[in-house]
């Protein structure tokens, strides 16, 4: 099967993957939500689902620094990368000796997209295309505000920074009812954009935000409402979007 990857580049997949690393944590998880977590053969340090993958995968590093070596004596059919994620030059020397498919997610639908390509990659196009519309579904049925509230999500302190609209987060926020009040992709912000928020999230990655911090926002914005959330709903593409879905009617976000 000849198939072109996010970034246009042709992949060539002579057979269904049997030794698949993956470079991503939310794609690790959805690889094996359709049915290849035996076909994980490598994982980052940071891959953490299924909970019991770091059992039977072979840690090869960080997200940003993966160890090479260790990949290729993996002897991979199929490597997952994702473009900002992961660092360029690893990922195009790694293209040298093996198939690997870059994703380009950014938002809502790139996320879905995802599970469709890997559905497409493993031959599991039905069970791909069902969880798709499972998600499509689960989201349709969020209970939005009367009012979008103006809404700050953190993402880091020292200095502060906010996952904008331009974002796989941002497009989830959008999708959930929140009106992100923060522009573009991840900059660093000041007072001005604290002001201008009625909500402030406080995410549990990659920052992780402590109940400390919170009380001090709190004080500091007794006007304002100031959750901590888990970023990995907000974040995540591909099958973790399911259980966002779920996360959002069930929190008291409004």
């Amino acid at each position: 099967m000849k198939i072109r990857d996010d970034l246009g580049r042709e992949i060539i997949i002579d057979k269904v993957p049997e030794n698949i690393v993956s470079l991503v944590p939310s794609i690790t998880e959805t690889v094996a939500a359709l049915g290849f977590e035996k076909q994980l053969k490598g994982i980052t340090r940071f891959c953490k689902y299924p909970e019991n993958i770091k059992q039977t995968a072979t840690p090869i590093g960080g997200i940003k620094n993966i160890d090479i070596t260790k990949i290729k004596a993996l002897l991979p059919d199929l490597i997952l990368a994702e473009k900002d994620e992961n660092n360029k030059e690893q990922v195009l020397e790694l293209s040298l000796y093996f198939p690997i498919y870059v994703f380009d997610i950014r938002n809502y639908n790139h996320g879905l997209q995802m599970i469709k390509t890997l559905g497409k990659l493993f031959w599991q196009n039905a069970l791909a295309n069902s969880t798709v519309n499972n998600i499509e579904a689960a989201f349709a049925k969020i209970k939005k505000p009367v009012k979008f509230h103006k809404t700050l999500y953190l993402i880091w302190k020292k200095p502060w920074m906010a996952a904008g609209r331009k974002t796989f987060i941002g497009s989830i926020m959008a999708k959930a009812g929140f009106d992100n009040c923060i522009q573009g992709t991840y900059p660093e912000i000041n007072e001005k954009e604290f002001q201008k928020a009625d909500m402030i999230l406080l995410s549990s990655e990659p920052y992780s935000f402590s109940t400390k911090e919170h009380n001090e926002l709190i004080k500091k914005y007794p006007k304002k409402k100031i959750l901590l959330v888990d970023g990995e709903m907000f974040a995540w593409p591909g099958i973790r979007m399911l259980k966002a879905a779920k996360y959002f009617n069930d929190k008291l976000f409004f």
